[in-house]
């Protein structure tokens, strides 16, 4: 028996949904001889990778890295915030008055 795909949970449990993509034989070809290599049905090969491929490509997205100096940077800025402005200043005393209704 071939190995079973690794699928989230949800995705394994609902197939419900077709996927249909267009291709040269030569490369149906090479695809089907690696997912049998890989003791798995086409299908299975191609939605591995695919989704594998999504992951990557979400992680990257959702997670951004910055070098060490701009993390420095942003936590200076945390630790040592900018004093409110004036402007800002009479903005808050008008709220706390209660002066600010329309």
């Amino acid at each position: 028996m071939g190995k079973v795909a690794t699928f989230p949970n949800d995705a394994r449990a609902l197939k419900n949904a077709r996927v249909e993509l267009k291709t040269s034989t030569d490369l149906k070809e090479m695809l089907r001889e690696a997912a049998a290599a890989a003791g798995l049905d086409l299908s299975a090969f191609i939605l591995n990778a695919a989704v594998e491929r999504a992951e990557h490509v979400l992680d990257n997205q959702r997670r951004r890295q910055i070098s060490d100096a701009s993390w420095q940077q942003v936590n200076q800025l945390l630790s040592e915030p900018a004093a409110p402005t004036l402007a800002l200043q009479a903005l808050m005393r008008r709220k706390k008055d209660g002066k600010d209704e329309k």
